[in-house]
């Protein structure tokens, strides 16, 4: 095979229903409605990477496609370089770091057809599986499709879980018994993660934790304050006996740089939308140099895993199972608890073309992921 050319950058927008709505302590009525990108590049041999994006990367996809278009798809650093340098002006966030992850994952996925192999071995990895914790984004659910939900992860091995947490300590502390006795209900002993979503202050964060920690041991209490508040994130890691994870909201390397100069995250959360696979990789090397344990994201198609596979200090990547995978063909599956990786060239990611045709978006207006979130008026008050 001889010089490759990238000829193409193109997404096909597709929406999807929930199987359970989905919320957290900032939106606790919950959605269940989506909107993903089937990203799509191709070459002059034909062959095609692809990904999943967020419907935001429609903003900025076209213009970044422009940078690599007539490139070699096999220099994906080199690309990835390009499109965060014209980020520089107004920020890798938002639909910039959307468009940039979305394009550098699909370069990667076509890197790795290219070369005939699985995206894991094209990592340097040897293609062990990657153990999932469960995330139901349960607030929207009562007790009972509560325990639904994370019984039907621990029927595939699944012992670990993440409840939403925050405005009731009374209600968090029943649903964690919830939690706990659905994960435990196949024979495995249930491990606990709480996530208040950047809900609570320095000091609500100390109390509500400290609170709960008289009845629980938590593997890790996920982004109590808000994650820019690096000093009271420290100040509730002194405070408290569970490590606090904070990171996934992160969308360029850089910003993950005070959280080691302040102490200030005791697991690193690492999500494919840090400008894609390249620029995860790139927290997950910061974090091995500071011995910070990572974890990972969801991804649709779990395709991080190929990624976090490879990394030795990683722990475990959150699986949602709530039906995002719908527009996918032969997604990653769940066994023993694990995701299995494929050996199939390429990420795994293949889109069923029947279902985009008949799920594109309408004109009509959708209460859906992506348009109805942000911190909570009452978020930080005292009550």
């Amino acid at each position: 095979m001889g010089q490759l050319i990238v000829t193409d950058i193109s997404f096909r927008p597709y929406t999807y229903r929930m199987l359970r709505k989905i919320g957290d302590v900032n939106l606790p009525e919950g959605v269940d409605a989506g909107m993903e990108l089937a990203v799509f590049i191709q070459t002059d041999e034909g062959i095609t990477g692809c990904s999943v994006g967020v419907d935001s990367a429609t903003q900025t996809i076209p213009a970044l496609a422009d940078l690599v278009v007539g490139t070699d798809p096999r220099s994906v650093r080199s690309a990835w370089n390009q499109m965060t340098a014209k980020a520089f002006k107004a920020g890798n966030h938002g639909p910039m770091s959307a468009g940039i992850s979305a394009i550098d994952r699909a370069l990667w996925d076509l890197r790795a057809k290219i070369h005939g192999v699985p995206l894991w071995k094209e990592f340097g990895g040897d293609g062990r599986p990657v153990r999932a914790y469960a995330s139901g984004l349960d607030s929207p659910l009562s007790d009972d499709e509560l325990y639904k939900f994370y019984e039907s992860l621990a029927a595939k091995g699944v012992t670990a879980g993440k409840l939403k947490v925050g405005r009731n300590p009374e209600d968090d502390e029943r649903r964690i018994r919830v939690m706990i006795e659905a994960l435990s209900s196949h024979g495995g002993r249930a491990q606990v993660i709480i996530d208040a979503n950047e809900y609570w202050s320095t000091k609500q964060a100390i109390q509500r934790v400290a609170q709960l920690e008289r009845h629980f041991d938590f593997l890790w209490v996920e982004e109590p304050i808000p994650r820019q508040n690096f000093d009271g994130l420290r100040r509730v890691s002194e405070a408290v006996r569970a490590p606090i994870a904070t990171g996934e909201n992160f969308t360029d390397p850089q910003e993950f740089v005070p959280l080691f100069q302040h102490g200030a995250g005791d697991v690193i959360q690492i999500a494919s939308h840090v400008s894609g696979f390249t620029g995860a990789n790139i927290v997950a090397e910061m974090a091995a140099a500071f011995d910070r344990p990572v974890v990972t994201g969801p991804d649709v198609g779990n395709s991080m895993a190929h990624l976090s596979s490879t990394w030795k200090h990683h722990v475990m990547m959150e699986v949602f199972e709530m039906g995002r995978e719908a527009a996918l063909i032969n997604p990653l599956d769940i066994e023993n608890g694990c995701i299995v990786l494929n050996n199939t060239p390429g990420a795994g990611i293949e889109f069923d073309e029947q279902y985009l045709a008949s799920h594109a978006p309408s004109a009509q207006p959708t209460k859906r992921l992506g348009t109805v979130y942000g911190r909570a008026k009452d978020a930080g008050l005292l009550g």
